[in-house]
C-alpha cells in the first residue's frame, strides 16, 4: 500500500519543503514505521506553483494505523506537521493499492 501526498507550494518554498521531507519526515515517518519511496516535483521553471509528491509505503491500513500512533505520540510528529503546513497551498493525502499487473516499488 502506498500513502501519497501531493502538496502545492510556491517555487520560493520549493527547497525549503524538501528539507523538512529529507531530514524531519524522512526520521519520523521511518521510525513510525512507514518506507519512504520517492519524492519528486513539478518544473518551477514555468511560473506555476509548484506540486511536489512524497510517496512511503506499508504493508496494509492495519500497519498504517500502528504507524499513525507511532506519529501521534512522536512529539517530533508535530513539529514536522506544524513546519510543513506552514509552506505549503494545499495538497491532497490518498492512499493507493497497487493493481496485480504492476510491477513492484
Amino acid at each position: 500500500m502506498h500513502l501519497v501526498d501531493t502538496v502545492e507550494v510556491e517555487p520560493e518554498r520549493v527547497e525549503d519543503y524538501l528539507e523538512v521531507i529529507r531530514t524531519l519526515g524522512m526520521a519520523v515517518m521511518g521510525d513510525a514505521g512507514a518506507s519512504f519511496v520517492s519524492c519528486a516535483t513539478t518544473s518551477s521553471a514555468i511560473g506555476e506553483h509548484v506540486y511536489i509528491e512524497v510517496t512511503w509505503s506499508f504493508d496494509d491500513h492495519v500497519q498504517w494505523d500502528e504507524i499513525r500512533k507511532n506519529l501521534v505520540l512522536d512529539a517530533r510528529y508535530h513539529e514536522y506537521g506544524a513546519t510543513v503546513a506552514s509552506l505549503r497551498l494545499g495538497g491532497t493525502r490518498r492512499f493507493f493499492t497497487p493493481t496485480t499487473f504492476s510491477p513492484a516499488r
